[in-house]
């Protein structure tokens, strides 16, 4: 009776374009198994469940749709039985279900009749170097979650609606959570598209490397024509042409030259256009005029998600509770994660033994030994702080008082005593300084900056992961 007045207080459904009475029947009566399932099933499985599509009703058969096949063999092993019970409560009678997945649905007539915008070739163009995609690096592949929800509906976009919505785009995070993966998705979605694009796709460092090149052969113009001529303009790490006023001169007008014709533009960094240090305004006010999208550290679920979707792509079966314990354990980026996984799923190779908590357990702790074990000294901390920011050490031990360097000084000689506690005058000396008051000065004007500026201390956490000594 409670299941029957559950039935009856669903308000009456609206048949869809080509939808029969069966299959309206089916998707409310799936509508309800899932209001009953959820509440019983983990919040990191809970997306296989709300992702199935209930498809087809004969007879005693219901076709469901899950695109994942982990997902389908989750779902078979552990919740067949109840939802085949819930469905028959339902619909009033006895039924199996059929999981399927894309391969096993012929395509919808609206996906067959999808018209594509031609791409027009541009004549004389110099040819392009080849764009070296990662195959594995798809809209397909890339977990979404509240972190990265942004940057991946704007990252679709480019590729829907080229250089009408979201130009240029401008995706920013700290290193390893999504933005190169974004960047090769982009690209080979646009070239799936339109076959005959010209694609550029490179890294801010080979951007400044091939521009210098170009002019110390006389090739300028054709570096030019070759960046200009493009249909859409990839670019990766964009934080390495700050401070190069030269370098900066050339993207200017380039970027203005794609923009004006309405090529997409899509950029990366590892913070937003404000805080690029040594970056011109004027592209500075170019980069922001478009969609600055930032992808945050992946929450609890997301990391769980990730691991699970790994373990399907490498045709492992990885026991939720064992993903919950590294999405624990984990917690920095994408490919500190993915590489756990990595290690556990070799280990469980190697030795022939299934992968279960307690071998998770001992595999990660030798993991996060390893990745601990290089001491934190000040020389370093110099060395990380400068990874972070893409300069030169001598840039920070010497005595340039450039816009761009002495913040980024500030930043070394702060973390060189906050995290060795070394004296002042043993930092000072490392920093090439002959006594500890700019040490000393560094120190307090990064202290103060600290409460009231969330951008600097997501850069310090940066650094402090690097470091291994993460709070």
């Amino acid at each position: 009776m409670e299941m029957m007045r559950r039935r009856e207080e669903v308000p009456a459904e609206q048949l869809r374009f080509g939808e029969s009475e069966a299959q309206v029947q089916l998707r409310r009566a799936w509508r309800n198994v899932l209001q009953a399932l959820l509440p019983q099933i983990a919040i990191s499985s809970r997306r296989y469940l709300e992702s199935v599509e209930p498809l087809e009703l004969e007879g005693d058969l219901v076709r469901l749709r899950l695109d994942s096949a982990f997902g389908r063999q989750w779902i078979a092993h552990r919740l067949r039985h109840e939802i085949e019970n819930l469905l028959a409560q339902q619909l009033g009678f006895s039924v199996c279900i059929e999981l399927v997945g894309e391969e096993d649905t012929p395509p919808t007539e609206s996906q067959t009749q999808t018209e594509v915008p031609l791409i027009e070739p541009i004549a004389a163009a110099p040819p392009l170097p080849p764009s070296h995609f990662n195959r594995g690096y798809t809209f397909e592949t890339f977990i979404v979650g509240r972190s990265n929800r942004l940057a991946y509906g704007a990252a679709q976009a480019v590729v829907d609606a080229p250089g009408k919505r979201y130009n240029p785009l401008f995706i920013y995070s700290l290193p390893g959570l999504g933005k190169t993966h974004l960047l090769h998705a982009i690209g080979q979605a646009f070239l799936a598209r339109f076959p005959r694009a010209r694609v550029l796709y490179l890294s801010g460092e080979e951007f400044l490397r091939s521009y210098v090149q170009a002019v110390r052969h006389g090739q300028a113009d054709e570096f030019r024509e070759r960046h200009r001529s493009v249909h859409l303009w990839l670019v990766d790490d964009v934080q390495f042409i700050a401070g190069r006023e030269r370098t900066q001169e050339e993207f200017f007008h380039i970027f203005n030259a794609l923009f004006a014709t309405s090529r997409p533009i899509v950029l990366t960094s590892d913070k937003p256009p404000r805080e690029l240090l040594g970056l011109e305004e004027r592209l500075r006010s170019r980069f922001e005029q478009g969609l600055c999208a930032d992808i945050a550290p992946p929450d609890f679920e997301l990391r769980v998600a990730i691991l699970l979707a790994k373990a399907e792509r490498e045709g492992i079966e990885l026991p939720i509770e064992v993903a919950e314990f590294i999405a624990d354990k984990v917690q920095s980026n994408v490919r500190a994660l993915e590489g756990a996984l990595t290690r556990l799923i070799a280990h469980s190779s190697l030795h022939r033994e299934p992968i279960s908590l307690e071998t998770a357990a001992a595999v990660l702790r030798t993991f996060f030994v390893d990745a601990k074990a290089q001491p934190v000294t000040v020389q370093r901390v110099l060395e990380v702080v400068c990874h972070e920011f893409g300069v030169d050490p001598q840039e920070l031990t010497g005595r340039s008082r450039r816009g761009d360097i002495v913040p980024i000084r500030q930043i070394a000689m702060y973390a060189a005593r906050d995290l060795t506690g070394e004296p002042w005058a043993r930092i000072a000396q490392v920093f090439g300084r002959n006594d500890h008051t700019t040490i000393l000065h560094a120190y307090q004007q990064i202290s103060q900056r600290l409460p009231r500026d969330p951008h600097l201390r997501a850069r310090i956490e940066a650094i402090r992961r690097r470091l291994g000594c993460a709070e």
